[in-house]
């Protein structure tokens, strides 16, 4: 139950604040970035001494928690006041709809608490966090630091790491990693708040701001990615968060305060700790803030951008100096997936293929003529449609399928066709609409998303799991469409479409393809050993064998060879289980820069009982009878196809 503080920590917060405003929705997400900065302080100051352990988490919780209450009884501002002018139309207009809204929220609630439960019985088994979003939770607990260590797999090192801190907390008080997956669902829940705000702030009504929600709950990909340990939702919340501060100071004009300076710069800081795709969201939003600063402040706009920037920077800049120490960049490697040819051309392509991501059905002709029909733009553009300088691994096809509507759908590469539909339908009745255009803001608003979404196509390769990386562009558009279909008059037809929504989600709250509710394989009958390995079955018996022999040996200093396939988390689970020693793993013979700090205190003194190693296709290493560690030669004493164990001579 220890993993109650942080949570506590955060409804304490959330107490203080709402004792001084009238908005619970907006004490919400103030509160969450309130935590959002604590909690990365606390990461970061305890691993500066190595403190990162259960004692030191545990203490310093529970000492906020303290303080935080302690505040929370002494606090006694000016009683708010709540009443409002009377209003005979709204109030029988809030009476006539109040049955409507509370099914649209009951439909929302039944989505999210769906979610809710499949990530807490479903363990973290989606591909990129068996590689390195828990597997770097696990050297972090390990090393009592988040500094970076040896690892055949850099990208543990240099991504970007707030929702793996969060999830280290959640880990370390509760002893495992059961709570992992309530990262991503915590940040779909303070979404939808944030959308709703989003709304309002745009104009529209109480049911506008329902529908803005329940478009955001039924976007596929966030239905499934809500139960993983990715982290595009994190991300998405924190770009929430900071369009809402941006609409907030807009409106405030030269009376904005401190608190919304501070809000805008740890959002961004937020948002950039979390995702590299980070900065495609947020610059488009700073521009739309510093044209209106500007304009409103001229030479005095330094003052303002001081302060943000400088939030910003104060929560990203020990993790740019652990990545600039080891790799010369503050970002890291350098990325593959930065387009190398520029060009409006290049960002016509790249738009009409990331768009495809999210067209195809389960009807292959459909899938066939939007594949021709874009092969045969790109001719008339003058760019080969699989042209690798923008193109990432595989070559462009439209997906299709059964998962397009659900059946068996994942995270990694689902498509939003429903939510894309209304999107482009709801944007051309904007259009042609010129009493809304004339608006305050919402231009502005859409303006700034789209072009969040432009700025992606034109830096990033096209690639088929990039679906997955639009979701906050998604979530930013669901406010935009909530206010409009408020003002649709035929609001039979909108009630319609938000039912259709929640009715379309079920396919993928019920058959997510590594976590499914109802099928033979579902979440309840499949063991969470099994689980672990839903994207690779047929390595399940090679790493418990691994281990069982491993055990046999009563071998606990363990080396790991990974070579190109760091499918590592599985293997720290099951070596973790049932384990009596103190179990201490490390990637050794690291090939990559990463090497420098093998050879430093303490990991140069590491000296494994046993080698694990990597041998399957993908780790391009050849099958050995000897390997070999520090001048120490190391025997193969346990063979699979997958997996070889060698034990120290």
């Amino acid at each position: 139950m220890y993993i109650l503080l942080p949570l506590i920590s955060l409804m304490a917060i959330f107490s203080l604040i709402n004792k001084t405003r009238n908005n619970w929705r907006e004490s919400v997400i103030l509160s969450s970035i309130y935590w959002g900065v604590l909690l990365t302080v606390i990461t970061e100051l305890l691993s500066l001494f190595k403190l990162v352990t259960f004692g030191w988490i545990l203490g310093v919780w529970a000492l906020i928690c303290v303080i935080l209450i302690c505040a929370l009884f002494r606090f006694n501002p000016p009683a708010l006041s709540t009443s409002e002018p009377y209003n005979p139309t709204q109030a029988k207009e809030k009476e006539k709809i109040q049955p409507l809204i509370i099914f649209l929220l009951g439909g929302v609630g039944f989505i999210v608490l769906t979610i809710g439960l499949i990530a807490i019985i479903a363990p973290p088994n989606n591909w990129d966090s068996m590689d390195y979003h828990m597997s770097r939770v696990a050297y972090w607990i390990q090393n009592h630091s988040i500094a970076h260590y040896p690892t055949s797999y850099t990208p543990q090192l240099y991504q970007n790491p707030w929702s793996e801190f969060a999830i280290l907390h959640f880990q370390i008080l509760s002893g495992g990693d059961y709570y992992a997956n309530l990262v991503q669902w915590l940040s779909m829940i303070g979404c939808l708040v944030g959308v709703s705000l989003i709304a309002k702030q745009l104009g529209a009504n109480l049911r506008g701001q329902v529908l803005s929600a329940v478009v955001t709950a039924t976007i596929p990909m966030g239905i499934l990615q809500a139960s993983s340990t990715q982290n595009d939702y994190v991300i998405a919340f924190w770009v929430v968060c900071l369009a809402y501060y941006t609409l907030v100071m807009i409106k405030a004009g030269k009376s904005s305060s401190w608190t919304n300076l501070f809000s805008v710069g740890s959002s961004i800081g937020l948002a950039i700790l979390t995702k590299g795709t980070a900065y495609f969201y947020v610059f488009p939003f700073l521009i739309w803030l510093s044209l209106s600063q500007i304009k409103r402040l001229r030479w005095q706009v330094w003052k303002p951008v001081l302060i943000v920037g400088s939030i910003s920077l104060s929560l990203n800049i020990s993790h740019y100096l652990r990545n600039y120490y080891l790799f010369a960049s503050p970002l890291g490697e350098p990325s593959d997936y930065k387009n190398e040819l520029l060009g409006i051309n290049i960002l016509f392509s790249n738009v009409l293929r990331n768009l495809a991501l999210h067209i195809g059905t389960p009807i292959g002709l459909w899938n066939g003529l939007a594949n021709r029909l874009i092969q045969i733009i790109h001719i008339f553009l003058g760019i080969d449609v699989n042209d690798p300088r923008i193109t990432f691994s595989q070559t462009f096809f439209v997906p299709g399928g059964w998962s397009s509507i659900g059946i068996y759908a994942n995270e990694n590469s689902a498509g939003n066709l429903v939510t894309l539909f209304i999107s482009i339908l709801i944007i051309i009745i904007f259009l042609f609409q010129k009493q809304i255009r004339q608006q305050s803001y919402i231009s502005a608003y859409l303006i700034t998303v789209i072009s969040t979404f432009l700025l992606f196509c034109y830096l990033v390769k096209w690639q088929p799991w990039n679906s997955r990386l639009h979701l906050p562009f998604f979530v930013l558009l669901s406010p935009f469409i909530g206010v409009i279909l408020s003002k649709i008059k035929k609001q039979k037809l909108v009630i319609s479409l938000a039912i259709f929504l929640l009715v379309s989600s079920l396919p993928w709250l019920a058959l997510n393809r590594f976590r499914p509710l109802i099928n033979n394989n579902n979440i309840f009958q499949v063991s969470r050993v099994e689980q672990y390995f839903t994207n690779r079955p047929y390595l399940k018996g090679t790493y418990v064998g691994a281990v069982e022999f491993l055990n046999s040996k009563n071998c606990s200093d363990i080396g790991l060879l990974m070579g190109n396939d760091p499918w590592e988390y599985p293997l720290w689970v099951i070596l973790q289980k049932d384990k009596q020693k103190m179990l201490k793993i490390q990637h050794i013979n690291v090939n990559n820069i990463s090497a420098t700090i093998e050879r430093m205190y303490p990991y140069n003194e590491f000296e494994p009982c046993g080698i694990v190693a990597m041998e399957t296709k993908k780790s391009k290493r050849d099958k050995l009878q000897e390997t070999y560690f520090k001048n120490k030669t190391y025997k193969r004493a346990w063979d699979s196809l997958e997996l070889g164990v060698f034990i120290k001579k």
